[in-house]
């Protein structure tokens, strides 16, 4: 009589340990090089599932979401250029209050805000920067909106590099009544999840995050409230949690 031939899987491997297979084929009767490799081969298969099994798991229960970062309002109550000469340039005589939301979309992770900072710039000139002591540093909870109310920037700031043609879109600007200014946003964090921080779920170093709010803003003639139009802006490039191990 021909030899059966039997086709055995790597399942049916795992399960001759406990009890033979079918036509008398058991575990006993291995080799002993062969018990090793059934054997190395079924635990780590059983840790590859039970580990893919656990960051599944972590993933769909943490998976953090990036803060979302709105300017709700923008008076411009000052935005004035002042020409001299080529070889000092032009002053810029700017008042801007800015009213910024944070909103933490996450159910169960927690942002801490070690530091941050608010620049303007036109014409990609920087022309004014705050650094905030009130009421950073916070920590902002689970499903948590924090408002940062009145940043005011305001002063005077020489522009040695500006040519003509921003001139020019200044002036054009200035007809419309509305200027394209550019505000970011640069902060440091920690985040935690749960009631615990955990500090390697946090960007690899602590080099600043920086978001842009691309911004038009209508010239305004009170301090309270931009009025003339402004639209609530969201800013982009938020990558708080780009640099996460997953």
């Amino acid at each position: 009589m021909a030899p059966r031939n039997y086709s055995i899987s790597m399942a049916q491997y795992c399960c001759c340990v406990l009890k033979p297979i079918p036509g008398g084929f058991s575990w006993r009767k291995l080799p002993r090089w062969l018990k090793c490799l059934v054997l190395c081969k079924c635990i780590i298969g059983h840790i590859t599932f039970w580990f893919g099994a656990f960051l599944l798991i972590f993933w769909l229960v943490f998976l953090p979401h990036e803060p979302r970062f709105t300017v709700t309002d923008a008076p411009l109550t000052q935005f004035i250029f002042s020409s001299s000469d080529s070889s000092t340039g032009t002053n810029l005589h700017y008042h801007l209050a800015l009213n910024i939301t944070i909103r933490n979309p996450n159910r169960r992770v927690g942002i801490y805000y070690r530091s941050m900072t608010v620049s303007a710039s036109y014409r990609k000139k920087k022309f004014g920067l705050v650094n905030l002591t009130d009421p950073v540093p916070f920590y902002q909870g689970h499903k948590n909106t924090t408002l940062l109310h009145h940043l005011v920037l305001k002063g005077q700031q020489q522009l040695v590099k500006f040519g003509k043609r921003d001139i020019s879109q200044f002036d054009k600007e200035t007809v419309a009544g509305v200027y394209s200014i550019n505000v970011q946003v640069t902060f440091r964090v920690n985040v935690r999840y749960g009631k615990n921080k955990v500090k390697f779920l946090k960007p690899e170093t602590y080099d600043d995050q920086h978001i842009n709010c691309k911004l038009k803003l209508p010239f305004s003639v009170t301090n309270e409230t931009s009025g003339n139009g402004f639209k609530a802006t969201k800013c982009d490039g938020v990558g708080i949690f780009k640099d996460l191990p997953y």
